[in-house]
């Protein structure tokens, strides 16, 4: 009986352990206007920089591309990539950081 409820308490605890894990994925809104631009991406530490990752749809009828993407809670850095060539900043981050090649990235406290 003693092992019957050491199963139990295990799958108890591991099934509480998933959905906590499950409630802290949230979406994160990306929006950048670029009402010229082809394509536009987001890349960061959430994808390991990849343009062919995360593309945003659009432009919309205002020129803005946006894109949600379900994140864990945490603090990432990010920029856009314009037409495959043009690594931006995000123009409505609340913070910013040297990355180390000239440019600054974009902050992101998610989930905070």
């Amino acid at each position: 009986m003693v092992l019957g409820s050491r199963v139990l308490f295990v799958i108890s605890l591991l099934l509480s352990c998933g959905a906590a894990a499950a409630e802290s994925v949230t979406p994160a809104e990306f929006r950048l206007k670029a009402p010229q631009a082809k394509r536009v991406s987001v890349v960061g530490t959430f994808n390991g920089w990849d343009p062919d990752a995360h593309p945003l749809h659009g432009p919309d009828r205002n020129g803005v591309w946006t894109l949600s993407l379900s994140l864990t809670s945490g603090r990432y850095r990010y920029m856009f990539v314009v037409d495959g060539v043009r690594w931006t900043a995000d123009p409505n981050a609340v913070a910013s950081q040297d990355d180390g090649f000239g440019k600054r990235n974009s902050l992101l406290f998610h989930g905070h």
